[in-house]
């Protein structure tokens, strides 16, 4: 048989069986029958995966001890019955002969000896093929690692995870060179890094700017090593370092990251100031380009200066072109990316039919490595492009398109915190500031002869104002401004002045001194997790969706998060820690859900490293019983794994919540309801608080 019909037949058989657990899961003791002698032995179930895919059998694969010396046992079909191979059993010898194109291998039940085309090789440790039984399937279980090699399948062993892998052998990809690392600033500002050939990039973004430190974009290159010469880089100890100080980004830092045969270089770019960027690979310089842009995070219709507007929200101080083509005007922001998954943005706007917004192609305006983020605004019948009126103001683009702002008049937020309002005068004038009596709503006095106002309701509605009312008097304004609770004043101009100024600041108190809470959800990518059966339903989403309503809950509740993944994105295990460590976040949360080769173990379990300081006993206790308690479910037990990584190389507490077994056909079920997904993250956040306030603040 030619191998690569042997490779489709295996791929096409690993895909097709079951998942089970694994990745973060140490072996389940499992009860098997020998077939040989009846009796009952205790063994270990061990996770198995194939090209990144984890894969389940009907006898579980299992470690097998004789004399202290274990060695993986699998069932003899895994491996050979969907090769096309030819399998005979021998009944009176108890000998399982496999035959392929270029081998026969026979394997004899009890025996530590088999035969390799008619050659006698003793097993590895002496452990020999066995007749197992599992919940009354029986199965001829062979060694692994023996039987895989002799049909070209490479075997490896994950000690933090238990698990075996199988890969097919691979390609080498010789590694490539980084010879140059380079700031250019002349048009977009980027950063090249030039290599000998090709490369693939990895990219993580750290938002340490969110936590009092700055955020680190982070760039792995496999199969490539570093060989630079410029004298513009420092290098110490193997690190490179070139120093910038420019347009926000500080230095750049370059070391090799993994060693061979992976060969992954790491370069990290420290920034002063949050940066977009896209990360591409430029044939024409034979370089990964890395460009760092303004992006758009939003676009939103509000009330500007007493008026309807349209407020594009960019990163950085926008750079942007307008055009007006009939109906429509166009506003192209330059050298930006969109940050947002919105072809259409919602109106409630006068003279605005709709608005489109998409990352744009450039045309013949354009160069054709132009970055630009296109809104449209559809124009009603009634308005036409010279009733739009575009102004910056910070980081915002605002269009009005119904009436021109009241420019004596500005609203402004510096921050989640903190406000001010601005009312120009025509001339120095005096003016009054009253707080009511008991009540949070400021009373402003301007002469009407001084500012130009109409009367109108604003619905502010932030964490400092609600509503700002101008009333028209017989020789004033009014302005009627009702503040929310907990907000203080300040008025920062003179007594008499051309310029009125208040300041707005909410005084509450951020939550727990904003404690960073790293949130881990579980698997992703080419690593699905477990699944359940009915319904189906893998891991890797559970724990994403569960996540995701756990962060929404810690912001809601006052506390700052970091996301290992937001995506269907493979993440290492190592990265997840890391990413922590690098934030010196408070707490690491992961969240996952569990499986166990018993469809009747149910409940919620909490995995734990307690040989250090970090008390991660007295976390995993506390999540443990405040998740059970909101789900109103079964606590399984604690368990001290000091081989799962995640938990393990975090240098804050760390718990693994497991929060419903998948293989129970009742928590699969539950896990399947939103409602109950979004219960495990209140309860998370419950005993968040609680560890917080009883262990780590006390």
């Amino acid at each position: 048989m030619k191998r690569g019909l042997l490779i489709l037949l295996v791929l096409t058989m690993f895909f097709s069986m079951g998942l089970i657990a694994f990745g973060e899961e140490e072996p389940n003791p499992i009860q098997v029958t020998n077939g040989t002698t009846g009796k009952t032995e205790k063994v270990y179930s061990v996770n198995l995966v194939m090209e990144g895919e984890p894969v389940r059998t009907d006898v579980p694969a299992l470690l097998y001890t004789i004399n202290w010396k274990s060695r993986t046992l699998v069932p003899i079909g895994f491996i050979v019955e969907s090769l096309g191979a030819q399998i005979e059993w021998n009944q009176e010898k108890k000998e399982a002969t496999i035959v392929t194109d270029e081998k026969t291998i026979v394997l004899k039940i009890d025996s530590a000896t088999a035969s390799v085309n008619g050659k006698d090789v003793l097993l590895p440790n002496e452990i020999p093929a066995k007749l197992l039984g599992y919940k009354g399937n029986y199965r001829t279980m062979v060694p692994l690692k023996f039987v895989a090699e002799q049909l070209g399948i490479e075997v490896g062993w994950i000690q933090e995870s238990t698990t075996v892998t199988m890969n097919l052998p691979q390609y080498v990809v010789p590694s490539e060179f980084i010879t140059a690392i380079t700031y250019d600033d002349t048009k977009t500002p980027q950063i090249l890094i030039k290599a000998t050939g090709a490369v693939d990039v990895k990219t993580t973004y750290l938002e340490g700017s969110k936590y009092g430190s700055y955020d680190r974009l982070v760039l792995d290159m496999p199969n490539t090593v570093l060989n630079i010469e410029d004298s513009s880089i420092e290098e110490i100890d193997g690190v490179i370092k070139k120093t910038v100080n420019k347009d926000g980004i500080m230095t750049i830092r370059g070391s090799l990251f993994e060693p061979a045969p992976k060969n992954t270089s790491r370069i990290v770019v420290d920034l002063a100031m949050r940066k977009g960027y896209h990360v591409s690979y430029d044939k024409e310089k034979k370089a990964v380009k890395v460009e760092f842009l303004n992006s758009v995070n939003n676009i939103k219709t509000e009330k500007r200066n007493l008026v309807d507007a349209v407020v594009i929200e960019a990163e950085e101080m926008p750079a942007y072109n307008r055009m007006d083509l009939g109906g429509k005007v166009v506003v192209d922001v330059l050298n930006a990316s969109l940050k947002f998954n919105k072809s259409e943005v919602p109106i409630s706007q006068v003279g605005i039919k709709r608005i489109r917004v998409a990352q744009f192609d450039p045309d013949q305006n354009y160069e054709k490595d132009d970055r630009i983020v296109r809104v449209v605004l559809d124009l009603d019948s009634m308005h036409k492009p010279e009733d739009v009126f575009i102004e910056q103001v910070g980081r915002d683009i605002v269009i009005y398109t119904s009436q021109r702002p009241v420019e004596t008049m500005d609203y402004e937020k510096e921050n989640e915190g903190q406000s001010f309002l601005k009312l120009s005068l025509k001339n120095e004038s005096s003016y009054d500031v009253d707080k009511m009596f008991n009540d949070n709503v400021l009373l402003v006095t301007i002469p009407k002869d001084e500012i130009d106002l109409e009367e109108a309701l604003l619905e502010i509605d932030d964490k400092m104002i609600q509503v700002i009312k101008v009333e028209e008097q017989e020789d004033d304004y009014l302005l009627i401004i009702t503040m929310k609770e907990n907000t203080e004043y300040a008025v920062e101009s003179k007594a008499t002045t051309d310029e009125v100024k208040i300041r707005f600041t909410n005084t509450t108190k951020p939550f727990l001194g904003k404690k960073l809470i790293v949130i881990d959800a579980g698997h992703g990518g080419k690593d699905p997790g477990t699944k359940s059966k009915n319904p189906l339903q893998y891991e890797k989403n559970l724990a994403l969706d569960t996540a995701k309503r756990l962060e929404k809950l810690l912001q809601e509740a006052g506390y700052a998060t970091h996301m290992t993944r937001n995506d269907d994105t493979y993440i290492g295990l190592y990265d997840r820690s890391g990413a922590a460590n690098a934030l010196n976040a408070d707490l690491f949360i992961s969240v996952h859900y569990n499986w166990n080769p018993d469809p009747g173990i149910s409940g919620v379990q909490m995995v734990y490293v307690d040989y250090d300081p970090r008390n991660n006993k007295a976390l995993a206790q506390i999540m443990q019983e405040e998740l059970a308690k909101e789900l109103n479910a079964a606590e399984r037990g604690l368990l001290h794994k000091p081989r799962t990584v995640v938990v393990r190389e975090t240098q804050m507490p760390a718990v693994l919540c497991e929060i419903a077994f998948l293989s129970n056909d009742q928590d699969a079920q539950k896990a399947s309801n939103p409602e109950y997904r979004q219960k495990a993250a209140q309860g998370i956040l419950n005993g968040i608080t609680r560890y917080i306030n009883e262990v780590l603040d006390k």
